[in-house]
């Protein structure tokens, strides 16, 4: 099945967009995140996104208050990452609602965690791939691992990986649509692929289902859908 994901991303406890993954680039949607969830809830939304955009560069939960009150308030499945960085951080989100919890940073420069948090959270792990061109950035964006994409890919699998968020850096929050396909490396490997960044249009969304067979499993709408260049009651039909 393929999936739309609106995003939900907090910064100073308010729901955000950035330019480019860039902190300085904030547009500020709402004051009340849990209200932005709610609306995507309300429009139709199987699955929310939320990040917590200062745990993601402090390296750990900094919107715990307001992640709480999203899985408080909503009644469908949400994601959540930013800042997690230890297997006593994702469990912690799992106990407060989240359905997974998305882990970047801290697995990707651990083999020892990657495998330890494949084992113990399974299906509820999703582990996140940021591309700046073809590197993996890390560190809330600011930092560039110096493995190549087949090779963290190669380590996912023998860790156990089964599920992958892919974000174009590049092309995050700018409205230009999508540049073009999924890294070769991530398809075809077994890696549900959830793919985030540019994603602007139907035709955008349509492209990405197309590739459901080879492991793609949904796209995360942020900007479009906060700005009105897509209505997510008009594309659900893409999940069915």
């Amino acid at each position: 099945m393929f999936r739309i994901y609106p995003a939900v991303d907090i910064k100073g406890g308010r729901c955000v967009r950035l330019l480019r993954g860039d902190l300085g680039k904030v547009t500020v949607f709402s004051d009340r995140p849990w209200e932005m969830a709610l609306r995507w809830r309300d429009e139709g939304a199987s699955f929310l996104h939320v990040v917590d955009l200062d745990g993601a560069v402090e390296g750990r939960p900094v919107n715990l208050r307001s992640v709480e009150r999203i899985l408080r308030e909503v009644d469908i499945p949400v994601q959540v990452g930013g800042g997690v960085r230890t297997l006593e951080d994702a469990r912690l989100l799992l106990e407060m609602g989240a359905a997974r919890v998305i882990m970047g940073t801290g697995v990707l420069a651990d083999a020892g965690l990657l495998r330890a948090a494949a084992e113990s959270l399974g299906d509820r792990l999703v582990v996140s791939l940021d591309l700046r061109g073809e590197r993996v950035a890390v560190g809330g964006w600011t930092q560039e691992l110096d493995r190549t994409l087949d090779e963290l890919v190669v380590e996912l699998l023998e860790a156990g990986a089964r599920r992958v968020l892919c974000t174009d850096i590049l092309r995050d929050g700018t409205l230009e649509g999508r540049s073009g396909g999924i890294p070769h490396e991530l398809l075809n490997r077994g890696l549900g692929v959830i793919v985030a960044g540019g994603i602007t249009s139907r035709r955008d969304l349509v492209i990405l289902k197309e590739l459901v067979p080879r492991g793609v499993e949904g796209a995360v709408v942020g900007r479009a859908l906060y700005e009105g260049a897509l209505s997510l009651p008009e594309v659900l039909d893409l999940e069915e």
